[in-house]
């Protein structure tokens, strides 16, 4: 009796696969799924008793370079690897990943089976890059709270106008000059913590996010914003956490003003959130910090330039004529601030901010 392709990777061979960090499956001639391991179920979004039997085409698409090289793996009997290949699907999103993919057994035993191993690049730029981000901002605290003082002046009488113009406006006019007086308190209020800048953001509270994305998607539209359509796809019940109102909405306006002003005419914004109680992610430190509130910032601009990817949260570092390159250095510090993380996938086409948050209460390492 010829045992079957599932059966020969059965035993001691299997356990060691199924135990590795990294994603690894193998395939049959057809490119169907025979094995996945448990971080290929994860990094899937499915089950191995779901995904076996189905083609790889079904999750990565067909044109994908992962898929290339897999057909010349198979074609010259030989281990192919690549780097920094970038592939996108319905469930994994956009991912960045070093690629090992090797025939499956000796040329005539393998019968076209490949087995494939798949790193995200990802996550080894996180670990470098969150234990600077946290201290980005930091380095221009000194010059932010030299302005602090001189730009309160001018924020008071802008202030001022707009209550004294309230009474003649319009009632669909009067929200816009609440909206300016409110903004200018806030800015004020993050301008009276830089003059007395000690590191972090004061005591947190618990916050509804989404009514903090709601007020800035509300400004973004009433001024830079109006040439996007915006979508917002927000999870009904995700919980509070504990966060610093003002800092999160500066970070938000950022981020999204950033999608505004890379896009064109009949653009589109996604604001997504989500909850999942398993996310846990590597931070800068020894532990992992389990960070189950996302909210994702998604734009279908140009993408970010390939020299700018992995220095985006750096200070003044910004691909825009005249930019401060302060903006992103602050979402950086902000996340952090909050026990967080934050993330970017970027392709021509699409580019997603992912901001991870921990649940109100704090115990963010796990």
């Amino acid at each position: 009796m010829v045992p079957s392709p599932s059966h020969d990777i059965q035993g001691e061979s299997s356990h060691i696969l199924a135990s590795l960090p990294n994603p690894v499956f193998l395939l049959d001639q057809h490119d169907r799924f025979i094995f996945l391991n448990h971080a290929a179920e994860m990094f899937f979004d499915s089950s191995e008793s779901m995904l076996r039997d189905t083609e790889l085409s079904a999750q990565i698409p067909s044109d994908s370079s992962l898929c290339a090289l897999l057909a010349r793996s198979r074609s010259q009997m030989a281990s192919v690897a690549d780097q920094g290949i970038e592939i996108s699907g319905p469930r994994i999103g956009l991912k960045l990943l070093n690629v090992q993919i090797a025939p499956f057994g000796d040329r005539t035993s393998h019968n076209g089976r490949m087995l494939v191993t798949l790193q995200e690049r990802q996550l080894a730029e996180r670990l470098r890059g969150q234990s600077i981000f946290h201290g980005a901002a930091r380095s221009i605290s000194a010059m932010a709270a030299l302005m602090a003082h001189e730009v309160k002046n001018p924020l008071a009488g802008i202030k001022g106008a707009a209550q004294l113009i309230q009474s003649d406006l319009s009632p669909e006019n009067l929200e816009f000059a609440k909206m300016i007086v409110e903004e200018t308190d806030r800015v004020t209020a993050l301008l009276d913590r830089m003059e007395g800048f000690t590191g972090g953001g004061g005591a947190l509270a618990p916050v509804n996010i989404h009514e903090i994305l709601d007020h800035c998607l509300r400004i973004s539209e009433a001024s830079y914003g109006t040439h996007m359509t915006v979508m917002r796809r927000y999870d009904p019940s995700l919980p509070a956490f504990d966060g610093h109102r003002d800092l999160l909405i500066q970070a938000f306006l950022n981020i999204i003003k950033n999608a505004f002003e890379a896009t064109d005419k009949k653009s589109e914004l996604i604001v997504k959130t989500s909850y999942s109680r398993g996310r846990r992610l590597n931070g800068s430190g020894a532990g992992r910090l389990h960070v189950p509130i996302q909210v994702e910032v998604i734009d279908n601009g140009p993408g970010i330039a390939p020299d700018l990817r992995d220095h985006i949260f750096d200070p003044f570092v910004s691909g825009k004529s005249g930019g401060s390159g302060l903006g992103l250095a602050l979402v950086a510090s902000v996340v952090a601030d909050h026990g967080g993380l934050v993330e970017v996938d970027t392709v021509p086409g699409q580019t997603v901010f992912r901001l991870n948050f921990p649940l109100a209460g704090g115990g963010g390492e796990a």
